[in-house]
């Protein structure tokens, strides 16, 4: 093996492409467990970047599953506005260690600016089926 390609033992690769962010915002997600019947959630966001996001939730949705999810980002100031990202996805993998369960899902954002908090009024708001 080239010197230039070895890495120490026990170092760790980022396989990431986008960088994260910590970030602790409301989430409301849904999702279909394979019944039909579909399932809404909520969480706090872990952290996010520009394709993902790591939510802290007790309902886990499956590994490998569809989803959608709206993340309410709070407003900087007296002037700014609420900032709704919706976005849908995939749940990349789950964790439910100890007292505290969630799941990472890559997912592609879209940005809505509103005048008013999310409401979370319900799955049926936001959920569309493929």
């Amino acid at each position: 093996m080239s010197a230039d390609l070895a890495m120490p033992f026990g170092a760790e690769v980022e396989l990431r492409r986008a960088r994260r962010y910590p970030l602790s915002a409301a989430v409301t997600f849904c999702w279909d467990p394979g019944d039909g019947i579909l399932q809404e959630g909520h969480g706090t966001t872990l952290d996010i970047s520009s394709s993902g996001v790591f939510v802290i939730t007790d309902l886990v949705p499956r590994a490998g599953g569809r989803l959608e999810l709206e993340i309410c980002l709070s407003p900087a100031g007296q002037q700014s506005k609420f900032v709704h990202l919706h976005g849908e996805g995939k749940v990349i993998r789950t964790n439910k260690t100890g007292g505290e369960s969630g799941f990472a899902a890559e997912v592609l954002f879209q940005s809505e600016g509103s005048d008013s908090s999310f409401s979370g009024s319900g799955t049926t708001r936001f959920y569309r089926k493929s």
